[in-house]
């Protein structure tokens, strides 16, 4: 059966023209992590899921569907960043299980494919949640740390199609009812400074290098990450479109204080649609670690989000398997695992756009 693609545009707001579509669009998404994870926590509002979708300056993104008596069954995204076309593209493609092994997912898979090709795009990348049920025959990372179940959708589709697994990253949850109260005091020279919102003017140009070597300090396997700079600029238009959004960035940063610099820092976003906070970055930067830093940022990012907003219930969390430091520190926090995604990639080949 041939299936029809269609391209769609993200609606001027929910209530518009084009608002009950990227409903069903949104539903598919947040329905088929659903259904790899085994937990909805992670599931993202309708209109945050609008705010980050968007394009901005620095990030293009083109979305796909497949209909099925008119309902969306099936979507697709590419991701494009005009500034780094080196970086390549990273694509994304949901099948809801119930329409799944009847050639959807590859046939958008192939038009997702095109359009990086024809962007230019000289490398494909795919993150895609997989479960953490143990097992069978496993598939292991190159890195030598974690792997996933072979016989997972996600693992089975990319293998077909040519894609490689380069790196696991594992997602953890806190939930804060029942994690441990730790204190970590600074070390001296240094001190934690937080903020809620925007990021304060003093900080802008440190946090401005500190997202920058995350591009280049965070462990990525043999996945193409080239550094991806930020100034003064981009860290107002990312505050501004964060507050846009409905949801709240809480900031905690620890200042070197003989340099009057930030040496690393911890940011959560928190929602008011729902109980669960989201870990954005955390770095310390490397010449800076050895002093047990991320665990202070951390523990003071959860203590701003605990004042914040102390309904929230929990906290879920991304980190490379083979980022050991970062994982013994969540893991003292409370942090514990609720499943696995996948770092795939696979080079664009001569012929991939036609």
């Amino acid at each position: 059966m041939t299936y029809e693609v269609d391209e769609i545009a993200m609606p001027a707001s929910l209530d518009g023209p084009g608002g009950k579509q990227f409903l069903e669009y949104a539903a598919v998404s947040n329905a088929v992590e659903n259904h790899a994870l085994g937990t909805d926590v992670l599931s993202m509002a309708p209109a945050e899921m609008l705010a980050e979708y968007r394009d901005n300056p620095h990030r293009v993104r083109r979305h796909l569907v497949v209909r099925e008596d008119r309902r969306i069954v099936a979507r697709a995204m590419v991701t494009l960043r005009p500034h780094l076309p080196g970086n390549g593209a990273h694509l994304m493609v949901d099948v809801l299980p119930a329409h799944r092994g009847r050639g959807i997912g590859a046939t958008l898979l192939e038009a997702a494919e095109r359009i990086a090709v024809d962007a230019g795009a000289p490398v494909l990348k795919v993150g895609v949640a997989h479960s953490a049920a143990s097992g069978g025959d496993r598939i292991a990372s190159p890195t030598g740390f974690g792997d996933v179940a072979a016989h997972d959708d996600g693992v089975r589709f990319l293998t077909s199609h040519g894609y490689a697994l380069e790196q696991i990253t594992r997602i953890s949850l806190l939930e804060l009812g029942s994690a441990p109260r730790l204190e970590a005091p600074a070390p001296p020279d240094h001190r934690v400074v937080t903020w809620t919102g925007p990021t304060p003017d003093r900080w802008i140009a440190d946090l401005a290098v500190l997202r920058t070597r995350m591009s280049t300090d965070a462990p990525s396997g043999a996945l193409v990450e080239l550094e991806d700079p930020w100034d003064a600029a981009r860290i107002r238009e990312h505050d501004e479109r964060m507050a846009g959004s409905g949801r709240t960035a809480l900031t905690a940063a620890v200042e070197h204080i003989p340099s009057g610099s930030l040496a690393g820092f911890s940011e959560l976003v928190h929602s008011a649609a729902g109980p669960v906070a989201v870990q954005e970055d955390t770095l310390v930067l490397r010449e800076h670690r050895g002093h047990r830093l991320g665990l202070l940022v951390k523990l003071a990012a959860a203590d701003l989000l605990r004042r914040h907003a102390p309904d929230t219930q929990a906290i879920v969390t991304w980190n490379a398997e083979e980022n050991r430091p970062m994982l013994d520190v969540n893991e003292a926090m409370g942090f514990r695992p609720i499943g696995y995604e996948g770092g795939w990639q696979r080079r664009a080949l001569p012929g991939d756009g036609e």
